[in-house]
């Protein structure tokens, strides 16, 4: 994503229009210029317009995409990345677990071929030593069954059968020993030369029986040759012959014996395989399983973390509004995409946060000479108006005194009240400018607390007849001295008092003041509650939200019927928040307000 498809220049500078210039209450003054510094804020304004209708499309130096090659993974789309890396990581499970499986069943066919292997060998070699066994015990009949050719006819054919047999499993073994070379009760040679040995002795003996035999063909009934064949077949059974083939026969049991032990051995083994084989199937599929987690949380990272940095960025210039900081590049997809249009809104914003600051500057300034200028100009007015005052006084006394017509005397009354109502306007006006340019000082000492409530309903006390009002005054009985500014308290309360009895006609206004213990301004201690309730016109949501700022009223038609310049509330929330206390209203429309004025015991200077 470039710079010339995302550019948010045409839409900051009409956001940043509307924005206020100043934090000072009194904005709605810097609407009227006055002589010494005029507003900046047309010009400003269209600064800024101009600026929108030129987006720049430069690149920042600091946002560069990675080299083509460089990071080949990191030009992968987040979809790529997600689905490569999750098929990376199914696959990395599967396979694993495949080659588990095989090398399991590897493992354990190797086990199972060795335990054939064993029992192929204890079968030969005990089918071979059967065979030898009865073709001995078949030769031992021999010289009982002489006489009687026919049963001498069938044990000579099973005699040579064994013997047939006792052929083809030398032949077996030797097969078996030149190809199982690994699970071979004895070694090599020493079967070899056993089979040797054997085929040796076993054919002496069958040459010497057969010799013995072949007497009988030419006189198979005559008594001497008979009794002269059993004598010889005897002498042929305990012969040397014979003593040898025992010998072997005692050879071929001992390796036979080894031969099952190792086929005992070899069951144990496989039995033990078995374990073994769910063992490797168990951990081939846990290291592939712990290496596709490894592999989905590389790729995890490798997308979260781009995201991250550029969301601690972007919190961090949020939460700093240090416009210096840029997010790191280092992939080209989505994310690099949104950390290059990041830093470019970051430099946006940067620039237009100076021009906006310099802005604030210049209507700050410009508001403190106003407010500089209003003090002066109040203190040139309260000279010539003590005069009038004063002289206006004079006069109607000197009138009264002279016998003069009522209709003087009266335009008398009003040419001092007209004067008088302007002497506190331009007083407001003076308490406001000081607040407004920290000149405004307070005065603590101590003072009895019902002293002040007594001068203060004393002064109200005109206006609250005025108009057909009820005052009812509630003290508590503990109150003891509080040491504030008493002059700027008397001032708060009369205006609370005064705004009761104005916006109230023929009802109740109520005074109650308490001590208590209470947590104001983040600070536990005693403080004094002061509330003025009123049953008078009330007060909407939206009146209130706006009530405590300077030249401000409910609305058009109150202004217009009990009058006022809207200063009184603004300068009693300053007087307060100077103090160290606070006010708060309540009201309903068409019920009353209720004023609460919370300030501490003791003020600190």
């Amino acid at each position: 994503m470039g710079s010339s498809n995302f550019s948010l220049s045409p839409l900051l500078p009409q956001n940043r229009t509307h924005l206020p210039l100043s934090d000072s209450p009194h904005s709605s003054l810097s609407d009227s210029p006055t002589p010494h510094s005029p507003l900046p804020t047309p010009q400003f304004k269209d600064k800024l317009v101009e600026k929108s209708e030129e987006p720049s499309t430069d690149e920042l130096p600091t946002i560069e995409f990675p080299e083509r090659g460089k990071l080949k993974a990191s030009s992968w789309r987040i979809h790529q990345k997600i689905g490569y890396g999750y098929f990376l990581a199914i696959g990395i499970g599967f396979f694993g677990s495949i080659t588990g499986l095989v090398s399991a069943n590897y493992y354990r066919g190797h086990r199972i071929r060795q335990l054939s292997s064993a029992r192929e060998q204890v079968r030969l070699l005990t089918s071979y030593k059967d065979a030898v066994f009865e073709a001995q015990l078949y030769s031992s009949n021999f010289a009982a069954v002489v006489p009687d050719s026919e049963q001498l006819a069938a044990k000579k054919a099973i005699f040579l059968k064994n013997v047939d047999a006792t052929k083809s499993l030398e032949q077996n073994i030797a097969a078996f020993v030149k190809n199982s070379p690994t699970v071979l009760a004895a070694s090599r040679p020493t079967f070899e030369n056993l089979l040797q040995n054997y085929a040796i002795y076993l054919s002496s003996y069958v040459l010497e029986i057969e010799s013995i035999l072949e007497q009988l063909r030419n006189s198979p009934t005559s008594p001497q040759i008979i009794s002269k064949v059993q004598n010889q077949l005897l002498l042929a059974q305990r012969g040397e012959k014979a003593m040898q083939l025992e010998e072997l026969s005692q050879r071929l049991s001992n390796i036979l014996q080894i031969a099952t032990e190792q086929q005992q051995e070899r069951e144990q083994v496989l039995e033990a395989a078995k374990n073994t084989e769910r063992l490797i199937i168990m951990v081939s599929m846990l290291v592939s399983v712990a290496i596709a987690a490894f592999v989905a949380w590389r790729t995890s990272r490798a997308i979260a973390e781009p995201v991250i940095t550029v969301t601690q960025v972007a919190e961090q210039v949020a939460r700093k509004s240090n416009f210096d900081l840029r997010a790191p590049i280092i992939t080209s997809d989505e994310i690099g995409s949104l950390a290059k249009s990041l830093n470019l809104l970051i430099e946006r914003v940067s620039v237009y946060t100076k021009e906006l600051q310099s802005a604030k500057e210049q209507a700050e300034a410009a508001n403190k000479a106003k407010s500089l200028f209003l003090a002066n100009v109040s203190h040139e007015l309260r000279t010539p108006l003590n005069a009038v005052i004063g002289l206006s006084q004079l006069l109607q006394d000197d009138a009264n005194d002279l016998g003069l017509s009522e209709d003087f005397i009266t335009e008398l009354e009003t040419i001092n009240s007209a004067a008088r109502h302007l002497f506190q306007v331009i007083n407001d006006i003076l308490d406001l400018t000081k607040v407004e340019v920290d000149k405004m000082t307070l005065y603590p000492e101590s003072f009895e607390v019902t002293r002040l409530i007594s001068n203060v309903v004393l002064t109200v006390k005109l206006a609250m007849e005025k108009n057909g009002n009820l005052l009812e005054v509630n003290c508590d009985g503990q109150l003891s001295t509080m040491y504030a500014d008493e002059t700027r308290l008397r001032q708060v309360l009369f205006n609370l008092l005064s705004n009761a009895a104005k916006f109230t006609s023929n009802g109740k206004v109520k005074l109650t003041v308490h001590q208590e213990k209470a947590v104001l301004k983040e600070k536990e201690g005693d403080i004094i509650v002061f509330t003025v309730s009123d049953t008078g016109i009330g007060m909407s949501v939206t009146q209130q939200e706006q009530l405590f700022q300077p030249f401000t009223q409910g609305d058009a038609s109150t202004t217009k019927k009990y009058g006022g310049t809207g200063l009184g509330l603004a300068i009693c929330k300053r007087i307060c928040d100077m103090m160290g206390g606070d006010v708060s209203l309540k009201s309903e429309q068409g019920v009353g307000s209720t004023f609460t004025v919370r300030l501490p015991l003791i003020v600190k200077e």
